[in-house]
């Protein structure tokens, strides 16, 4: 039966015989739905606990005065069984219904929660892939953390963690969660996602989605949200046989064939991004993680339909752990692909799996249900061997390294035109115009496009590329001077092979200078790459006749010589230039809306320096990012803010994330 088959008398039925005769203390109830219902936007779900008494119909007899009336009426606007189970089992779970309970909480709670599950006849299975039942309902008290240790993995595990959507073999929409092991991969389980191999996605149909928590500052229905690339998977994992048997994870041979069974299936899907939300937000490295013995382990996950959550239990039954880990940290449906921390708040796991009897425990040392991840040193061993581990911490495209310029100066912003510069390198396009494209509502000047010649140069060092600058309002502007200036640069001693004057018509005779120069270029930079960067165009004209020809001629010349690139900054993007093939041209643009935010520029490049790896939480980065937003002004603000990072922040900065280096370049050419 799927969800469109159940109608609200036949869920009415079903939940009735459940909840009547609990009992419960109702304002906390109404106002632990209303947030629940707030948290999940559920589509066509009432707006709050009263709104549900007022939409959901009578049938039966029943009366919203009468607690369990109302309970019930509740849970069936929600339309469906499934969101019917993880309300219920979230509110179980925050112990709702623990008064005049006469068996032990965990007990109770797990009981309460199966007996809804039936009830709506769900699946029931001795080993199931995360639902919302009891399989996660045990002690969380059983091992013990210093919370300064924990406390910065859970800031940069939240920074990190992810909800990954999509759908089941039915086109339902399902949950789980995952995290971040790349500037562009995120790690769950397989069994989340294997419905998805096979089908060719459309927008929408696997996403990734980060910050789904009210409590991280950001705007309800602002978190990011990413799309899966077209080449989605990776690399991946099956999940391997499960554990049948009520109690054989409690018996030693059992468990041990267990283990040998899986050994070789570790329920995992690394999957690429269409963005690269690393850059910001950090990610775990998979290469560095170790073999750790864990007292305990703190799950961040997205159980049910909830949103940032973090549970702890400790860890049972000992070494080998090289197949899987068994732990008692609280999880449910959705939780799978959640990342574990240790006691240190290292990551130590992915959690997948949840274990549950069906029959009463024979004694106390039994555990009725019990959860289980896989080591992400057994994860990373695969990746290894499939020869991806290496590639997952690669960073997509060119950018500077740490956010500086050789080391110290800020780049603010300037993505777009850093990219354009990688597909001139790259030779996709030879001719990249820059200009600034103004906006009515932000009054700023000198918007920082005098930069872009020290961007190019940093990014493009010597002596593998040569750069030739001219700057409109210094250069001689005929073409004789132009064409000595040029060749000067690198070649002195073949200036004097220059024609001085004209001895044809203009067109003609420059056309000659061109020759010469290309020549020149060929021999003596065949092995760089040349970049000619005409700079400050939006201020001065080129107003020679033979000069103008020169460049034009110029033009004509760049798709026939592999190793020359060429810029043009300033010049409007109005202006049309004779001589430029389009299929060549590129443009980028310094959008004056783009630096309406100063502070929210700084927090970028603060975590490409290294925050996005120290446990900054987001209170402490919207501090330091309005303090530099107040300095920036409208006048000049990235320069006013470069030059307060560079004599102010960067000897801090050192010190906190280490020195950067350079990055080269020609690293590039693998990718």
């Amino acid at each position: 039966m799927t969800e469109q088959d159940w109608t609200e008398e036949r869920l009415i039925s079903c939940v009735l015989g459940v909840v009547r005769g609990l009992h419960f203390a109702r304002p906390q109830l109404r106002g632990w739905y209303d947030g629940w219902l707030a948290a999940r936007r559920l589509p066509g779900a009432p707006v709050s606990f009263a709104h549900a008494m007022v939409v959901t119909g009578r049938g039966g007899g029943l009366n919203p005065a009468r607690d369990g009336d109302a309970l019930c009426l509740a849970l069936a606007a929600l339309g469906g069984p499934q969101a019917v189970a993880d309300c219920f089992a979230a509110a179980v779970s925050a112990g709702l219904f623990d008064i005049g309970a006469s068996d032990p909480l965990p007990v109770h709670r797990r009981q309460l929660a199966q007996k809804m599950i039936s009830a709506l006849g769900l699946k029931r299975a001795h080993a199931t892939l995360q639902r919302a039942n009891t399989e996660a309902l045990v002690d969380e008290t059983a091992f013990w953390t210093d919370p300064g240790n924990i406390l910065p993995g859970i800031i940069l595990g939240r920074r990190r963690l992810c909800r990954v959507e999509a759908l089941n073999e039915m086109g339902d929409r399902v949950t789980g969660s995952g995290f971040l092991i790349g500037p562009s991969t995120v790690l769950t389980n397989f069994h989340v996602i294997k419905d998805m191999i096979d089908l060719p996605l459309e927008p929408g149909d696997l996403q990734i989605r980060f910050d789904y928590s009210a409590t991280t500052g950001i705007e309800e229905g602002k978190g990011a949200v990413f799309d899966v690339a077209e080449d989605w998977l990776i690399a991946h994992s099956e999940t391997g046989p499960k554990l049948e048997e009520d109690y054989a994870w409690d018996k030693l041979a059992k468990r041990r064939a267990w283990l040998r069974a899986v050994d070789g299936f570790w329920d995992y899907a690394a999957i690429r991004l269409t963005g690269a939300p690393g850059l910001q937000r950090g990610w775990f490295d998979l290469a560095r993680v170790t073999q750790d013995v864990p007292n305990g382990v703190w799950i961040l996950h997205h159980p049910g339909s909830e949103e940032h959550t973090i549970t702890g239990g400790k860890v049972v039954y000992g070494q080998p752990r090289q197949q899987r880990l068994f732990h008692q940290a609280t999880t449910a449906r959705g939780s799978s692909g959640g990342l574990a921390l240790d006691q240190n708040g290292q990551p130590v796991a992915l959690h997948y799996l949840g274990l549950e009897a069906l029959t009463p425990p024979p004694d106390a040392r039994h555990h009725p249900a019990l959860n289980v991840a896989v080591p992400l040193t057994a994860v990373a061993a695969d990746l290894a061997a499939k020869e991806v581990l290496g590639k997952l911490a690669e960073i997509p495209g060119l950018s500077p390294v740490g956010g500086c310029l050789d080391g110290r100066r800020p780049v603010f912003g300037r993505a777009d035109y850093i990219a354009a510069l990688e597909q001139l390198w790259k030779g996709d396009r030879r001719i990249l115009r820059v200009h600034v494209e103004s906006h009515e509502e932000v009054a700023v000047t000198r918007p920082g496009k005098s930069f872009s010649v020290e961007i190019l140069r940093a990014l493009f060092a010597a002596p593998e590329h040569h750069h030739i600058v001219f700057r409109a309002g210094d250069v001689q502007v005929d073409a004789y001077r132009m064409a000595c200036d040029t060749l000067a640069s690198f070649a002195p001693d073949a200036v004097a092979s220059l024609p001085e004057a004209p001895d044809t018509t203009t067109p003609a005779y420059v056309k000659r200078l061109v020759s010469k120069f290309m020549q020149q270029v060929s021999d003596r930079l065949g092995d760089r790459m040349v970049w000619i960067l005409l700079d400050d165009l939006d201020r001065h004209d080129l107003s020679d006749a033979s000069g103008r020809e020169f460049l034009s001629t110029l033009y004509e010349q760049i798709g026939r010589q592999d190793n020359l690139r060429l810029v043009l900054i300033g010049l409007r993007e109005d202006i049309q230039i004779n001589g430029l093939d389009p299929q060549l041209v590129l443009h980028s643009a310094i959008r004056l809306s783009d630096l309406s935010d100063p502070g929210q520029i700084f927090r970028e490049w603060l975590n490409m320096r290294g925050a996005r790896d120290k446990p900054f939480d987001e209170t402490s980065l919207r501090f330091l990012s309005s303090i530099i937003a107040s300095l920036a002004g409208s006048e000049a603000p990235l320069e006013r803010m470069s030059d307060f990072v560079e004599t102010h922040v960067a000897g801090a900065a050192d010190a906190l994330f280490g020195r950067v280096g350079a990055r080269d370049p020609q690293g590039l050419e693998g990718e």
